[in-house]
């Protein structure tokens, strides 16, 4: 009977051959492994850091347009304030320093470097930074300012090193006359700007950031390691590339965006070369640690997952299938502990989910102001209650339509510019417009648009208004209040509660003949002098509140002039005195007399 031994010489030859071919072959391939994986490494690592300068450089674009948005609606507030105008057609420079220190202590103003009041096309009011020995050129700023609601870049010949500033203008309109009083000076000193500069590297971990500017370095620069030679940053300025490797070290260099157009002013990253050396350990350690698990996986364990996972995975996956897709489902248990855990918890997960989706659906729809969201095809993808009142139709046959089927293009006019800038990723506040089924029935809104992000990519934009109709109307009141009273033919003067002249009419001047702006802060006795027989008529309307008669004054031509005057007190909430209010007329039939008839 014919035995088998376990010494097999006849197989010895055949596997010393596989041996020697599958050998070397395997070598070859894990050298080509390790090659490829070199190679997509180092792509990665290229792309991956190209993106973060583009990510890190769009972020501080943000954060700068953010910075200068804060600054242009403090100045622009401040500029449009009548109290302002006023002070400036008074000529009370006390009153304009008072003003323009207020605007420093707001939550923007501490930013403010330069901060100047000029009348006059002069210098008038300067409260800027002491840092800044400017003087000298001020006045060369007023006589050559820079254009109106318009940030600007200006380099300044300090006594010791250039300055270079962002600088704007804003007008200062009297609200009467609508003639241009003055203008207001506001601007930033980037050389050692830290605030500025502080804010603009928010969030920049690993990188040099610095303002460039003609080719040099405008300003410290924000650095949070010391592992960046001299020569590096040097050579990068040569270099004059947008994008670039130097000595392992990854910068960009891109012009900054001022009033939504590039500048002169570049903005430089500058990475330090262990970010390049830590990625590619990792992706290199990663990528040979997963082949290797992979192998050793997919020879020991590719049946026993099979056979093992298989069936709990397809179930999970039809589960997580009907989720997805917005339909009812329910995991089914199975016998591997670790997927009946992974599958309640994804249970869970989108109860938890559902119900802050209806939450959040409640607070949109329970909202007070109207919120619109619109694609980038300007296609309504969601409205609440108060926005489908502007458009007299339900909810479903809004949705998916285009915003301008509902409205004239006079009424989208302010809203499309607005939708424009913010699909570039800017918040637009406060912008006004009437939207409703009719121009004579639409009330006025006041939106606030922003941008609607995914992977940091704008799909959406989102309006927000709040109605303003009642606001606008007593505006209109308010108007026709002061139009009223700049056409009667009665004087109209009115005190405060100390009896100091704060307003008169036209009349008033074309009565006696004194000019409102010298009469300004003057007693009843200065702004009308009375000729009373006994008793003040001031003085009784302290008394009983009010008083009416005929009496005579004195005219500025030191004519006397025959008059009939109401005066009565003003009380506020608590009943206490605020204003008086003097409303006289000439007499008819009595003719003016000067101081020599008597």
């Amino acid at each position: 009977m014919p035995s088998v031994t376990p010494d097999n010489t006849n197989a010895r030859p055949l596997l010393r051959q596989l041996l020697l071919v599958l050998l070397p072959a395997f070598l070859l391939l894990a050298a080509a492994l390790l090659l490829l994986t070199y190679r997509s490494t180092s792509t990665m690592v290229d792309d991956s850091i190209r993106h973060q300068l583009e990510e890190a450089n769009d972020r501080l674009q943000i954060l700068l347009d953010s910075y200068l948005s804060g600054l242009d609606g403090l100045l622009s507030a401040s500029a449009e304030q009548s109290e302002l105008a006023q002070t400036l057609s008074t000529g009370n420079r006390n009153a304009a320093e008072d003003q323009l220190q207020n605007m420093l202590e707001h939550r923007h103003g501490e930013h403010l470097d330069l901060l100047m009041l000029s009348r006059q096309e002069k210098l008038w009011v300067n409260l800027n930074s002491p840092l800044y020995a400017m003087e000298h050129r001020q006045q060369q700023l007023i006589a050559a300012p820079p254009l109106y609601h318009q940030w600007t870049s200006i380099e300044l010949d300090a006594p010791f090193t250039r300055q270079t500033a962002l600088v704007q203008r804003y007008p200062v309109i009297a609200p009467d006359s609508g003639q241009v009083t003055g203008s207001l000076f506001g601007g930033v000193v980037l050389n050692d700007n830290l605030s500025l500069l502080r804010q603009l590297a928010r969030g920049a971990e690993n990188f040099r950031v610095q303002l460039i500017l003609h080719g040099k370095p405008v300003g410290p620069a924000y650095l949070n390691n010391n592992d960046i030679a001299p020569g590096v940053f040097t050579q990068v300025l040569a270099s004059q590339q947008p994008y670039g490797q130097i000595q392992g070290h990854y910068f960009s260099l891109q012009p900054l965006r001022i009033n939504d157009e590039p500048s002169e002013l570049q903005l430089l990253l500058l990475t330090d070369n262990t970010i390049a050396q830590q990625l590619q350990q990792n992706y290199g350690y990663h990528t040979l640690l997963a082949l290797m698990l992979v192998l050793l996986a997919a020879l020991l364990l590719s049946l026993y997952t099979l056979r093992l996972i298989s069936v709990p995975l397809a179930s999970l996956t039809r589960f997580a299938e009907r989720v997805s897709q917005g339909k009812k489902a329910a995991f089914q248990p199975d016998r591997i502990q670790e997927f009946n855990f992974l599958g309640s918890s994804l249970e869970s997960m989108v109860t938890i989910l559902q119900q802050n989706e209806l939450r959040l659906a409640h607070l949109f729809d329970a909202a007070n102001s109207a919120t619109i969201i619109v694609d980038n095809d300007d296609r309504i993808q969601a409205l609440n209650q108060m926005a489908t009142a502007l458009f007299e139709r339900g909810h479903g046959e809004l949705v998916g339509t285009p915003l301008t089927r509902y409205f004239s293009p006079e009424q989208l006019a302010p809203l499309q510019q607005a939708i424009d800038k913010a699909r570039k990723g800017h918040r637009v506040d406060d912008v006004e417009a009437r939207l409703g089924p009719l121009p004579r029935q639409a009330r006025c809104q006041l939106w606030t648009l922003a941008p609607v992000f995914t992977n940091q990519v704008v799909t959406a934009v989102q309006l927000q208004g709040q109605d303003i109709s009642r606001l606008k109307q007593a505006e209109e009141s308010l108007q026709l209040n002061r139009l009223v009273l700049a056409n009667m033919l009665e004087a109209v003067m009115i005190f405060d509660r100390h009896q100091r002249l704060v307003y008169a009419n036209p009349a008033y001047t074309r009565l006696t003949g004194f000019m409102l702006d010298n009469m300004v802060g003057q007693p009843p006795d200065g702004a009308l002098p009375l000729q009373a027989d006994d008793q003040s008529p001031w003085q009784a309307v302290d008394t009983h509140g009010h008083w009416q008669g005929e009496l005579r004054c004195r005219t500025s031509d030191s004519a006397t002039l025959p008059l009939w005057l109401s005066i009565r007190t003003l009380a506020n909430e608590r009943g206490e005195t605020s204003h008086y209010v003097a409303v006289f007329s000439n007499i008819p039939g009595l003719r003016n007399t000067t101081s020599q008839d008597h």
